[in-house]
């Protein structure tokens, strides 16, 4: 909470958040904020909740079983940002999130097209996995993220790189971040 507190009055308006829980401390901390649940698969009640009680307008997903959820507890709402995760390589850093989040890519044109369709907004997410020891993982999933693109032939509003940036711990020494915003920018 006192992280949260920090940010806030630090000028951090927007917050990825992964449970309801986090989308009630965030909300309980800064009423004001814009918060995103990007966890890829929510029970529905969560879902619910986070748009009719807490405003959350900006939902991540990666399967049509998720897209449906979304939609049923929304009632169909015409103001939302969906992002389709993408499953990405993630053989460029320390923990892998490969296997467990984002759309195989023979899914991934069927569930843009039926996305574009409920969303105000389209956009697609990745996770490199965390602690990304090289700028190049980025460079890879931007070019997965321009194959969905072409595939679908969809308009994306949105392109989130998700995190996976790393930190210098023992025995690790990454390449600067800007090393990091430079590849994300020139792949953009």
């Amino acid at each position: 909470p006192d992280l949260i507190a920090i940010l806030w009055e630090s000028g951090i308006t927007h917050y990825d958040t992964a449970s309801i829980a986090e989308i009630r401390l965030v909300r309980q901390i800064a009423p004001e904020a814009t918060l995103c649940f990007m966890h890829p698969v929510k029970p529905e009640e969560a879902i619910v909740e986070a748009y009719w009680t807490h405003g959350v307008r900006t939902f991540s997903l990666d399967s049509m079983n998720e897209l449906d959820k979304i939609v049923r507890a929304t009632q169909a709402a015409e103001d939302l940002n969906l992002l389709v995760r993408l499953r990405v390589s993630s053989d460029h850093s320390k923990l892998s999130l490969a296997a467990k989040f984002g759309a195989e890519p023979d899914e991934v044109r069927d569930l843009l097209m039926a996305t574009r369709q409920a969303a105000d907004a389209l956009g697609i997410c990745f996770h490199v996995g965390s602690q990304a020891m090289t700028p190049h993982a980025y460079t890879m999933a931007l070019e997965r993220v321009r194959q969905a693109i072409v595939s679908a032939s969809v308009t994306v509003d949105i392109v989130d790189v998700g995190g996976g940036f790393p930190s210098t711990y023992p025995g690790m020494e990454p390449p600067p971040l800007g090393a990091y915003f430079d590849v994300i920018h020139r792949g953009f």
